[in-house]
């Protein structure tokens, strides 16, 4: 029913459960290690020629994977345990070169488009987002549902998880969901915390429960490169977009009295202190097919303004259906769009779609 010319877009059934305040890894990941063997083998070794792929020669890639794992991860790392795990027992790779693998939203870069609104009819906040990046049929292909189980065996949080991937990019708790967003800024990466080990410790901790709370703690973070956060509460008007950069203050967008807010992968072009960041946007004719391959970073105005023109023309039928609507509209769905995601904040539920290349 969802699918349309570019893209096949199935539901994804496969939930894992993740018992995060085990110790060792091979009880941390027990749920995924046991049925996703074989995937979580394709993803590394899919990943890792993404990034062979750059034109940087392999000697050069795994010597800086090596000084930055001896340097850094190892002693100020986070889930390196679970990563080193992985790499020992389910891949190719050295442990190195998976904990490289690991940070590659710092590294690299992906295109995604979020939105935030009031669900009138069922009154509640929802966030849909779509996740697009390099490897986009890989990733639908290792897309997984997590649930975080604490200690008591009592669900914590929601994830739209990726095999192998011991960060996280989009998950909800009752109270709030959160997602990351790539931004432009050159010359930005730091030696600090990846931003999605930071989501994953967000959703672990169970004292932070609220929207307020969440926004709090994301003002903290340190990141090793400059992102978006997304940040979605239960009540109307709780939205806002976190601008986090690696050199000065964060910089909050919210929803206002909009009734929505959306984020793409540029910075507000009115509002933010960080716009000369931004990457040229594309401008004159395109045929759809040539906005569906064109650059993400290059495209981010034009999504944005798409999903912008898309709400005004709503007339009140179900949210859900006509965000999936707006969702499939080129180049929101691009060549790079792996996932779907749907939340709602105030019950802690998520539905996620894998969308995978058509022939």
């Amino acid at each position: 029913m969802l699918d349309n010319a570019y893209k096949d877009i199935k539901l994804v059934e496969a939930k894992r459960r993740v018992y995060f305040q085990e110790e060792r890894p091979e009880l941390i990941w027990k749920e995924v290690l046991e049925l996703d063997q074989d995937e979580i083998r394709k993803l590394c070794e899919a990943m890792s020629n993404l990034v062979y792929d750059v034109g940087v020669p392999k000697f050069l890639v795994h010597l800086a994977a090596k000084i930055l794992y001896l340097g850094v991860y190892k002693r100020w790392g986070h889930y390196t345990k679970e990563s080193d795990y992985f790499a020992r027992h389910y891949s190719h790779l050295s442990e190195s070169m998976m904990a490289f693998l690991q940070r590659q939203y710092t590294l690299a870069h992906m295109g995604c488009s979020v939105v935030m609104t009031w669900d009138e009819t069922q009154k509640q906040m929802v966030c849909f987002r779509s996740l697009d990046w390099r490897g986009a049929d890989d990733i639908a292909s290792a897309t997984r549902q997590f649930s975080l189980v604490n200690k008591h065996n009592e669900e914590v949080a929601q994830i739209a998880g990726i095999t192998a991937m011991v960060g996280v990019l989009t998950g909800v708790k009752k109270g709030f969901s959160v997602c990351i967003n790539y931004a432009p800024c050159r010359r930005s990466a730091k030696f600090k915390s990846d931003p999605t080990f930071l989501i994953r410790q967000l959703l672990e901790d169970e004292s932070i429960l609220t929207y307020a709370q969440a926004i709090a703690k994301v003002q903290t973070w340190e990141v090793a490169a400059p992102c978006f956060i997304s940040i979605c509460g239960v009540k109307q008007k709780e939205a806002c977009v976190l601008e986090l950069s690696s050199q000065a203050k964060p910089h909050i967008r919210y929803i206002g009295d909009k009734g929505y807010l959306i984020q793409t992968n540029h910075y507000a072009l009115n509002e933010s202190p960080f716009c000369q960041h931004n990457e040229k946007s594309l401008e004159g004719e395109m045929s759809e097919q040539q906005w569906y391959n064109s650059e993400l970073l290059q495209n981010s105005q034009y999504r944005e303004t798409l999903l912008e023109e898309a709400f005004k023309k709503r007339e009140g039928n179900s949210l859900k259906e006509d965000l999936i609507k707006m969702y499939k509209q080129v180049p929101v769905l691009n060549w790079e769009s792996a996932q779907w995601v749907y939340m709602q904040p105030i019950s802690g539920e998520i539905s996620i779609y894998a969308l995978h290349e058509k022939p």
